[in-house]
């Protein structure tokens, strides 16, 4: 009896848990439907506001796609919990923790772990999934491992189960395309069983067609490509066509034709069908034709989309400085639509709802600043002032959004609002040149003006300050990898050999409008720092689809006429593929993107994209040189 008292009230036992880097997973074989709990030990010291803290993102791999959601995280004392429901149809999962903006990746290995059946075996297709994410790493925080292993654990699956050659066939050669012989033998294979199966899908053949294109077997990948739309006509390849059909036609009338013939023979609501319908909104704009530029617009079902469509047709009309009730009411229409949208209910799949509100955002700024401009125009200063004042309290407001707001506020005289909210924009390093004058402006008009140059340089000193808090917070300790290109005059640059300098690479390409909108604020960065003989800028052109010859005298030329002094590398195409060498080693996923590696040879900064200010962009570079020599 007493043992079997004592056997009663034993506890079960505790379940270890998993560890993997400073994450912990309160079960250490999650299976399918479970719920598991996590703690996260962030590495860095308590943040100091909202923004600052740890978010997560959580994976979650469903055959061959991934579904990012949010995390709910409960923070103390620097340890995130939080509990998390497993779907039953999910065979592998991911976490991403990101703070300041910089995503925590465990040393680029990832938070990556495969679900497992009842016996504690990692699941049929899951070292497949987790493949293929960190194939994609990029997209997801950066992660990465060898390249032999992605192609382990692919090989490891499929000698479990062949079935799954077919599923991951397309990853999979283009990890081994590298060993042509291994390639090819993996393609004739796919092809062999294609030919013994009746009931192929367009999925299918399409994937047939683009593991042949990946190793160069031209001829079959284009049969196949072409043999889709007659097989599958309301297909996705179908709808693809038409919309690069309407693309490439010339003339409103001409593109209008396409989208009627798609309507009668295709007609399908896709992403297709609203990027046919936004071209066509655009085209007609341009042509001065707005209410059926409208009436397109109205079509898009995408409902971010169409809300841009809406603000572009708006645009159209503020430039032009015409019909501006007209383009109020339009633009009014792009606001209501991004108004009704439930970042919950209305995120593609890619994305977790947290990144779709983010670019929701973004958009919403740049709608409002849209709006208030027409209110400008119109002579309505009070309602300019209050769209105005929304845009510029977005967290992506820019400068040109600051700077519009306090212009409006000093010429509506309210000099003291402006006064404040110019030194609160400077104080955060939200500021311009023109935002300074309005400021000074509004400074001696709502009093004396004696201290201004005290004050101003004040602010200045503090939103320097504030740059270079935030800056040192992105800070990044990577490998970079090494290459030599020749430059425009055909002498060699390795970067090898500038060990010892900072090194500041800027990927572009002459098609890249945002590239050489911050041009500008490059070239103020390379005159700033001309003499400084540890620094070193390199402008690696790449993604150029033209031929040698043709590429080198237009890259030539562009250069020339803008009279920028920029040391211009060409980056190097790769044989028999449309992958450029370098660009690829730094794992660039848009252009324009610039690494700055620090004088030891490693990456200390990664930036994307263009931020719209050139005095910030050379601002930020100097901060950046500055931390990597520090």
């Amino acid at each position: 009896a007493l043992c079997t008292a004592l056997t009663s009230c034993e506890s079960e036992p505790e379940e270890k848990g998993k560890d993997i880097g400073a994450l912990h997973i309160s079960k250490e074989f999650p299976q399918p439907g479970d719920e598991i709990k996590i703690t996260y030990a962030a590495e860095d010291s308590i943040p100091d506001s909202e923004d600052e803290k740890i978010k997560g993102i959580i994976n979650f791999m469903t055959g061959s796609n991934i579904y990012p959601e949010d995390i709910e995280l409960k923070d103390s004392a620097m340890l995130y919990t939080s509990s998390i429901k497993i779907p039953d149809t999910a065979t592998a999962i991911s976490f991403q923790f990101k703070q300041y903006n910089i995503d925590q990746n465990n040393n680029k290995a990832g938070f990556v772990l495969p679900l497992y059946d009842e016996e504690g075996n990692p699941l049929s297709g899951s070292a497949s999934q987790i493949a293929n994410f960190y194939g994609l790493g990029e997209r997801y925080g950066g992660v990465e491992i060898a390249e032999d292993s992605i192609i382990a654990r692919y090989e490891s699956d499929f000698e479990k189960d062949p079935s799954l050659e077919q599923q991951w066939a397309l990853p999979y050669v283009v990890a081994i395309k590298s060993d042509k012989e291994k390639a090819s033998a993996f393609v004739e294979k796919q092809m062999q069983a294609a030919k013994e199966n009746d009931s192929l899908s367009e999925d299918d053949y399409s994937k047939l067609s683009q593991v042949n294109a990946a190793v160069g077997n031209k001829e079959a990948a284009d049969s196949l490509r072409n043999l889709i739309p007659e097989k599958f006509p309301k297909g996705s390849l179908a709808s693809l066509s038409y919309y690069q059909k309407l693309y490439q036609a010339q003339g409103v009338d001409a593109k209008e034709q396409v989208f009627i013939d798609y309507q009668n023979k295709v007609g399908k609501d896709n992403v297709y069908k609203s990027y046919m319908l936004s071209t066509l909104a655009s085209e007609l704009t341009a042509e001065g034709e707005i209410d059926k530029a409208q009436e397109y617009a109205s079509k898009i079902s995408e409902k971010g989309r169409k809300a841009s469509a809406y603000n572009s047709i708006a645009w159209k009309l503020v430039e032009e400085n015409k019909n501006l009730d007209e383009a109020q009411e339009i633009s009014k229409k792009s606001l209501t639509v991004l108004d009704n949208i439930d970042p919950k209910k209305d995120k593609p799949e890619t994305q977790a709802a947290s990144q779709y509100a983010a670019n929701l955002d973004y958009s919403k700024a740049m709608y409002q600043d849209t709006y208030a401009t027409i209110m400008y125009k119109k002579g309505d200063l009070k309602e300019a002032i209050k769209y105005q004042e929304m845009a510029s309290n977005s967290k992506m407001a820019d400068a040109d959004i600051t700077e519009k707001y306090i212009q409006y506020l000093v010429e509506d005289e309210q000099y003291d609002v402006a006064k404040e909210k110019a030194a609160d924009f400077i104080a955060e390093n939200k500021g311009s040149e023109k935002l300074k004058e309005y400021y000074k402006e509004a400074y001696t008009a709502s009093g004396d003006a004696s201290g201004f140059e005290g004050e101003l340089a004040m602010l200045e000193e503090k939103g320097h300050k504030k740059a270079k808090s935030d800056i040192k917070k992105m800070m990044i300790d990577e490998d970079a990898s090494n290459f030599a290109l020749k430059d425009l005059d055909g002498n060699e640059v390795s970067l090898e050999e500038l060990k010892g300098k900072t090194v500041v690479l800027d990927f572009w390409a002459t098609w890249c409008g945002p590239c050489k909108m911050s041009f500008p604020g490059m070239q103020k960065a390379v005159v700033a720092h001309k003499d400084n003989p540890n620094v070193e800028f390199l402008f690696i052109d790449t993604w150029e689809r033209q031929a040698p010859d043709v590429r080198m005298k237009e890259v030539t030329e562009f250069i020339a006429d803008n009279e920028y002094d920029f040391h211009v590398l060409m980056d190097e195409k790769v044989e028999d593929s449309n992958d450029f060498e370098v660009v690829d080693s730094y794992g660039v996923s848009g252009i324009p993107t610039k690494f700055v590696v620090g004088p030891d040879g490693r990456i200390k900064f990664k930036s994307v994209g263009w931020n719209g200010n050139t005095d910030k962009l050379a601002e930020e570079l100097a901060i950046m040189i500055q931390l990597t020599q520090s």
